[in-house]
Parts: structure tokens; sequence; C-alpha cells
């Protein structure tokens, strides 16, 4: 008889549910209090997971004197020399690591405040719509780009725990890690939401023309929050990166954002606390389909 693991189970659940939690929080501060219908969410969650995919597995072979024009992270080779690599320096993968967090806010952040202005261009009916293609545009670009791994991803992205040796306290560690980044991201969009910059979100979700009138900078206050939103967004996908330690194209299609949608719809539109709580319930759901479903010999095939 199978014996179900509930301490790997809560592990993994809460761990699932902190990445999640801060694209719940972000969008709810993009869509429920600013009123931008944001949905391509994946496409800076995807741009932050490879960011911390492809920098830390080049780095890592390269830092080793690997030639990785010869062995790229992608092949064969260079899966094994991560393998063998990966965790044999624990302040380099730990440095990489916080790399990765930062340049993926940064630039996920800029993509953000970037599309600000085609988004104006097409106006608020057709917003959703061109940010969904533009998440399918990356999607596709990823599958065909050999550089990252086109259709098969990365492997083998090395851990900054990869150190500890018994695996259950490395899974709680990085558990913690991602609670932290959670708790970072809830006290920034709290304090957000309860700012100047807030009310004026609020005016502008509930009454954009009045919100002109009335002298606020429209464009400049949807740039803003896309750009934090989209920020913390990168992170996750980092963070998402580190966790299932690889990537690929398929990770990132629609689906996800309408996950994390759903998430902020079951917890209320432009509720902080809410939001933590829809991605708590979907997420114990998906952990919950993961690992029962084996234990009761049932089989779900998803499209």
């Amino acid at each position: 008889m199978i014996e179900f693991d509930v301490v790997g189970f809560m592990i993994s659940w809460l761990t699932l549910f902190g990445i999640y939690a801060i694209l719940s929080l972000t969008l709810n501060l993009e869509s429920g209090t600013a009123g931008i219908t944001n949905f391509g969410k994946v496409v800076f969650y995807g741009i932050g997971a490879y960011i911390g995919a492809t920098l830390t597995t080049y780095l890592v072979l390269v830092l080793n004197g690997i030639n990785v024009s010869e062995k790229p992270p992608y092949s064969i080779d260079g899966i094994i020399l991560l393998g063998e690599l990966g965790n044999k320096n624990p302040l380099l993968n730990i440095g990489l690591l916080t790399l990765s967090l930062v340049l993926a806010f940064i630039i996920a952040g800029i993509l953000g405040y970037l599309l600000t202005y085609p988004i104006l261009r097409v106006g608020p009916a057709f917003v959703g719509f061109t940010l969904l293609s533009s998440g399918e545009l990356l999607r596709i670009f990823l599958q065909h780009y050999e550089p990252v791994g086109a259709s098969k991803g990365l492997m083998a992205i090395p851990t900054p725990f990869g150190w500890i040796a018994e695996s259950r306290v490395r899974e709680a560690a990085y558990l913690c890690l991602v609670l932290g980044f959670l708790a970072l991201t809830y006290v920034v969009t709290y304090r957000l939401v309860n700012s100047p910059l807030g009310r004026s979100l609020r005016a502008l979700r509930d009454d954009e023309i009045a919100a002109l009138c009335l002298g606020k900078h429209v464009p400049r206050i949807k740039a803003t929050v896309l750009f934090i939103g989209s920020g913390f967004a990168g992170m996750a996908g980092v963070l998402l990166a580190y966790y299932l330690t690889s990537v690929n194209p398929n990770m990132f299609v629609p689906a996800v954002t309408f996950n994390v949608w759903a998430m902020i719809i079951l917890g209320g539109f432009g509720n902080l606390k809410g939001s933590l709580v829809g991605a708590a319930i979907l997420t114990f759901v998906d952990r919950v389909l993961t690992f029962i479903t084996p234990l009761l010999g049932i089989t779900i095939i998803s499209p």
C-alpha cells in the first residue's frame, strides 16, 4: 500500500501557493485596483523563468571553464555537466539566484512599462487581447529559439540549496525563501493600494475619463503599475524555474494567466487578502489531484 506523504504534500502546496500568490497579488493590483485587463500575465512570468534558467545554466558552465558553444546547457553533455557542477559552489548558486531575481524584475518591469504605450493605442476594449497575443508570441518564439533549448527547454538548473544533503530540509529552505518573497510582494502591493497612487488607480478603474478631467496622468499611472506588477511576476518566474529545476515553453500557455484570473475572481477584485485565499484554494486543488489520484489508481489526462 502506497502511503500519503503529508509533509511532502504540504511543502509542495505551500511552495506553489507562494509563487502563484505573487502572481495573484500583482494581477489584482493591475486589474482589480487599476482596471487594466491583463490577459498576458504569463508573458512576464515566462520571461522571468527563462532569465533565471538561461543565466544560471550558462554561467555555471562558463565559470567552470566549459565551452558553451561546444557543450551548451540544453545538450546532453551540458545537462550532465550541470548535474555534476551545479551543487559544488553554494555561494555561486545563491549569487546567481540573486542576480536572476534582480534582472527578472528589471527586464520584465521595463517590458510591462513599454507595453503600456501600444496598449493605450488600441483602447481599453482590446487591451486584454493585445496582452494575450503577446503571450502566445513569446511561447512560439521560445519553442524555436535554440539557445534556450527550443521546444525542449532547459534542465538541471542548479538550486541555491543544493548543498543541503537532506532533501526534505532543502525543500523546506526553498519554501521559506518563496514565502519571504510573497511577504515582500504583499507589503509592497498593500502599501501601493493604500497610497495616493492607489487612490489614483481606483479613480482610473471607476472612470478613466473622469480621472483625466481631474488631471490624472493616465499613461504614467498605467505604466507605473504595469512596471511593478510585471517586475514581481518576473521574480515569480525565477522562483518557479529554480523550484522545478527546468523550464520549457509549454509551461507558459495562456491557461496559466486564466488560472491566476480565477484566483482573484474567487478571492474578490481589489481584495489583496482574497488573492491569497484564491491562490491557496486553487493550488491546494492542484496538489490534491497531483498527490491523491495516483494513490486511487486514477489517471488524469490533460490537453
